[in-house]
């Protein structure tokens, strides 16, 4: 009987690619088997090839062809030339389909090839199903202790495109624990896809596992519709951040050296020191302040008061002075008598509410030396084991008003410098408090409003659940209210905290509890490296190529959405282990994605100027072979529909709602 899944037979065998000759009767692209109407010769169809012992070689077509050949039983040879056309289909081999203990596997590897004249098959439901439907294992914990593969999941994504009984599924380790590119034109589904990723991975989980897994950097604000946030959301106001629908912060203490001089734009020579000095000494005063370290710094904003009002200083608070600063120095090991000694004809004096302090040289001479010998003590109390963890990269809390405070500067300068960078001291300052002053930057600075109080490190990582066994599995952080200015220090910030945090676990515990960041948009903040490379891109995109080379040795892994994966970081697009390409139409997009992707997606991506929406060529090791696919709908989607016109300008009866507008503008 002849087999009904045949439709042709090989005639060219060229490496990793084989030509098959199309039988004359399969002339349609699907054909009716024993299992039902299947796709036989077409683009993306899959076809096997026996090479013996139950095994088979799979590979997918990707070109067809029509050639005319000279046909010798036509006719009479000698006086009439009959040809006949020679269909072709170039197949693309993609591994190999073992039977082992009854179940067909998939395995990449190709030990043999398909012969000449091998008959080429329409794949069988069940060969599909092993390459389809059963994902690779990956990433089998060293602690596992089943025989079986429970260690991961099959995620369902789709479909293949025209084969809607089939199933799509990835492995779930691998999507997640690896970076994953998301990539695509506006409108092509790309947000959907995200969405559908994310809310299949925390169903599959079932009523297990209710703490913080994904974190969304969603710079659009359109995914509070795909994961409602419990209870009513806030309005959105401008320079804000929300997490989860309500107002969230990013401490300014949060930014390391390199940060902080990022963002007051110091001079690397004149600048930088200074500013790291007092970085590290305005978080080294936030321990409590019975510390060492502590008491040293009251002591030294004491002096600095002292010294600035020398030419205004009143009898009274003289007085007032020198016990703050020899209270704070008690015990220390700092000898004070001559700076006291220099106080006491002033506390017999009844009237010292209004005669002028008389040795005031004596007392501005005193102090600036009592000041050195303190600044001297800061620094070797600093360097002792027990503040060696308080560094200016150190999460901690600094009061806004140490931030204002105009002497803390002044202390990371000698006395004898102090009148050479005087004038760039100045420049600082000023640049400081117009910082400060900017409504621009409200997020960095509202860490002791009521609604956002956060006064340390643990507060902060609390707000999303972290530390709990209930806390939301997804955190939305919406950052679309944020200017473009500061956009990218935000996103800095949140990706190499959550990162330090990982960091700082035991070794053998850093695989658990994974996280997932999602760069949606990541175009805007994690730019390749430019000549005019402005600081915050800079940081953004330093941080982002540091989580995606080493994230996955701490749990902390990526994904990166995009519309234009050229004006993404080449390093963290190449280290993506899996893709999902929509609709791209720029040739400098595709031609910069298959320079990074594997040899054999590169001719699946030929169609990605022609994908549906909804559409996506996947490809990567959480995937058997590449597949052009149609992604499940997320329920809920995200806000990213497109608008109607017609139907929109057809039946609106209401105005443009300018006012509301108008409000969240903050401009009533």
């Amino acid at each position: 009987m002849e087999n009904p899944r045949v439709v042709g037979h090989v005639v060219a065998v060229q490496g990793f690619r084989v030509k098959v000759e199309v039988l004359a009767e399969a002339k349609s692209p699907s054909r009716a088997t024993l299992d039902g109407v299947q796709k036989a010769i077409a683009i993306n169809a899959y076809l096997t090839f026996s090479i013996g012992a139950g095994q088979l070689v799979i590979g997918i077509i990707t070109d067809l062809e029509s050639r005319e050949s000279y046909d010798p039983t036509g006719g009479d040879e000698l006086t009439l030339e009959l040809m006949k056309p020679r269909r072709i289909a170039n197949v693309q081999l993609l591994g190999t389909i073992e039977m082992v203990d009854e179940r067909r596997l998939f395995s990449p590897g190709i030990t043999v090839l398909p012969t000449l004249d091998a008959a080429a098959e329409i794949g069988a439901p069940e060969v599909l199903k092993a390459v389809f439907e059963t994902p690779p294992r990956r990433n089998k914990p060293d602690d596992y202790d089943g025989n079986g593969d429970d260690f991961d999941c099959e995620l369902r994504i789709g479909w293949p495109t025209g084969q809607p009984d089939n199933v799509v599924n990835a492995s779930y380790n691998d999507l997640f624990s690896r970076p994953l590119a998301i990539v695509g034109n506006t409108g092509s589904g790309k947000s959907y896809s995200v969405s559908s990723l994310v809310q299949k991975a925390m169903s599959a989980l079932g009523e297990t596992g209710n703490e913080p897994h994904i974190f969304i950097l969603d710079v659009n604000g359109e995914y509070g519709k795909a994961f409602p946030a419990q209870g009513s959301p806030q309005n959105r106001t401008p320079d804000r951040i929300y997490l989860n629908g309500r107002e969230f912060g990013i401490p300014i203490w949060f930014l390391n050296a390199e940060e902080v001089c990022a963002w007051l734009s110091a001079a690397e020579q004149t600048q930088e020191p200074v500013l790291k000095d007092w970085w590290s000494i305005a978080k080294g005063g936030a321990a409590a302040t019975t510390s060492t370290v502590g008491r040293l710094q009251n002591a030294l904003s004491s002096l600095d008061q002292l010294l600035n009002e020398l030419s205004k200083l009143k009898r009274k608070s003289a007085g007032s002075h020198c016990d703050a600063i020899t209270g704070h120095l008690l015990g220390l090991g700092i000898s004070v008598t001559t700076f006291e000694d220099l106080f006491k004809s002033h506390r017999n004096v009844d009237s010292y509410n209004t005669e002028v302090v008389p040795n005031q040289a004596e007392i501005g001479a005193e102090a600036e030396e009592l000041r050195d010998v303190i600044k001297s003590k800061l620094v070797e109390t600093q360097r002792s084991d027990e503040q060696s963890v308080r560094t200016a990269d150190s999460p901690l809390f600094i009061a806004p008003k140490t931030l204002r405070e105009p002497s803390l500067m002044n202390r990371t300068v000698s006395k004898e410098d102090a009148f050479k960078v005087e004038s760039h001291l100045t420049t600082l300052r000023l640049r400081l408090n117009t910082r400060l002053d900017d409504r621009r930057w409200h997020a960095f600075l509202n860490y002791e409003e009521p609604d956002t109080m956060i006064q340390s490190l643990k507060d902060w990582m609390a707000r999303f659940g972290v530390g709990t066994v209930m806390g939301p599995r997804v955190s939305v952080l919406d950052l679309s209210m944020l200017s473009n200015e500061v956009l990218p220090y935000a996103c800095s910030v949140i990706g190499r905290i959550l990162l330090e945090v990982r960091e700082r676990l035991p070794a053998h515990n850093r695989y658990k509890h994974p996280w997932v960041l999602v760069l949606e948009e990541a175009h805007n903040y994690a730019r390749p490296v430019r000549a005019d490379e402005e600081r915050g891109h800079k940081l953004a995109r330093l941080a982002y190529e540091r989580i995606a080379k080493e994230g996955r040795k701490f749990g902390l892994s990526l994904i990166i959405a995009s519309q234009r994966p050229s004006e993404v970081s080449q390093t963290i697009i190449s280290q993506c282990a899996n893709f999902i390409s929509h609709r791209l139409q720029n040739p400098d997009d595709i031609d910069h994605f298959k320079r990074i992707i594997p040899m054999q997606a590169r001719r699946l991506l030929d169609q990605v100027t022609i994908l549906a929406a909804g559409e996506a060529v996947v490809f990567g090791s959480a995937f058997h072979v590449p597949a052009r696919v149609q992604f499940d709908r997320p329920q809920p989607g995200p806000y990213s529909q497109t608008a109607a016109p017609f139907y929109e300008w057809s039946t609106e009866k209401d105005p443009f709602p300018l006012d509301e507008v108008i409000g969240a503008w903050g401009l009533k």
